[in-house]
């Protein structure tokens, strides 16, 4: 592990336990799961940086998660049963509450379940995600946003998944728009060139602040490995009314090289005006998500250019198949040899700053920002 003093940027890719990265990710509670996706009486696999868990919800619908091996002989837990809001193991059949306690041992003439614990992680559910803290010790105040919780209705994408550094995701920068989303603004018939707005950087009370548009809008990076914005709706439909989304996106880690990326909307509508909208948008990106990713390795591949993907593909997905590309070829921090960072890479040194300074004061047992989240709702100008 490389010293406070030596610490440079790559060493903030690995982020398993003991890592500087993975020490300071796990202060933090981390969204697991988009929570539609978890029904009653349905166990899953989880990795979370660099370390597995089983997540299940039980049979009154509470989500937990707890170890991913059976303290008996190492089965994988997800394998077996839920009964009640206990979870027993497929492999010898022991059981364990949601506490982590065994509370059966079957065929045992002489059961020893009061010795035997599994490990067990406290969860939270908030914004249509399942969240846990991985850390030591008691966890943090769970965290809400002010901009999610306001009147209207919030919807969860489906996830995404990259087999790239969580680091790529959260080096993206405004820059990369006219470049990287040629394409899919050539095929929305969007004005050329397209003109990347200039950002005035400033740090904040919870991160990094992005004013825009001569400060009529701002984009935020919230510590750790939050973004929001405010973008205008794509949303089958509502293309061309002046519809603004609060978005944020949660990257999270599973390993060294993959990680999730939770994208959580809110929209000002209620009723049956926000159903029809989270259903306009949701049919279209749920049924494109199942394939998204194999276009996208073509076009790494050089089977396939961008510029040929489909026009009946819709604007999310051209996006994101456009950003897979781009963040996934890139590699591995510590394998892309030396960058050289200009004037547009402000945000991103900014970033990379804040997060090496908060890593080294981990590392030296110097007090930590406790960064603060905005208590009210950004009033959305018109654009």
């Amino acid at each position: 592990m490389a010293g406070s003093n030596s610490l440079q940027f790559a060493d903030l890719e690995p982020v398993g336990p003991g890592t500087p990265a993975g020490r300071y990710l796990r202060l933090f509670w981390q969204p697991v799961y988009r929570a539609s996706d978890l029904p009653s009486g349905r166990a899953k696999p989880i990795e979370v940086m660099g370390e597995k868990f089983t997540l299940y919800r039980d049979d009154s619908g509470v989500a937990h998660i707890v170890a991913f091996r059976c303290a008996h002989r190492g089965a994988q837990l997800s394998l077996g049963w839920i009964e009640g809001d206990a979870l027993r193991c497929r492999y010898h059949g022991w059981k364990f509450a949601a506490t982590g306690q065994c509370i059966e041992q079957p065929d045992e003439p002489k059961p020893f379940c009061e010795r035997i614990t599994i490990p067990t992680y406290p969860v939270r559910e908030y914004a249509g995600l399942i969240f846990g803290f991985f850390g030591d010790g008691a966890p943090p105040l769970f965290r809400t946003f002010a901009d999610i919780d306001q009147p209207g209705i919030v919807f969860v994408d489906p996830v995404e998944i990259l087999p790239c550094s969580f680091w790529n995701k959260m080096d993206n920068d405004p820059a990369h728009v006219p470049w990287t989303h040629r394409a899919s603004q050539r095929r929305l018939g969007r004005p050329e060139p397209f003109k990347v707005p200039h950002e005035q950087l400033e740090e904040a009370p919870y991160g990094v602040r992005a004013l825009v548009r001569g400060g009529k809008s701002h984009h935020r990076f919230i510590m750790p490995n939050i973004g929001q914005w405010w973008p205008r709706s794509r949303a089958p439909g509502y293309e061309g009314r002046y519809l603004g989304e609060t978005k944020m996106v949660f990257t999270v880690p599973l390993n060294d090289q993959k990680f999730a990326s939770y994208d959580v909307t809110h929209v000002p509508l209620v009723g049956a005006e926000g159903e029809a909208y989270a259903k306009a948008r949701a049919e279209v990106q749920e049924a494109e998500a199942e394939n998204r990713w194999e276009i996208a390795e073509k076009v790494l591949a050089g089977d396939l250019t961008l510029e040929e993907i489909s026009a009946e593909l819709s604007g999310y997905t051209a996006f994101e198949i456009e950003d897979y590309c781009t963040q996934v070829g890139q590699g591995p921090v510590a394998g892309r040899g030396q960058e050289h960072l200009g004037f547009t890479d402000i945000k991103v040194n900014l970033i990379r700053r804040l997060w090496l300074n908060e890593v080294r004061a981990l590392l030296e047992g110097r007090p930590l920002t406790e960064w603060k989240i905005p208590a009210e709702p950004y009033a959305l100008a018109p654009q």
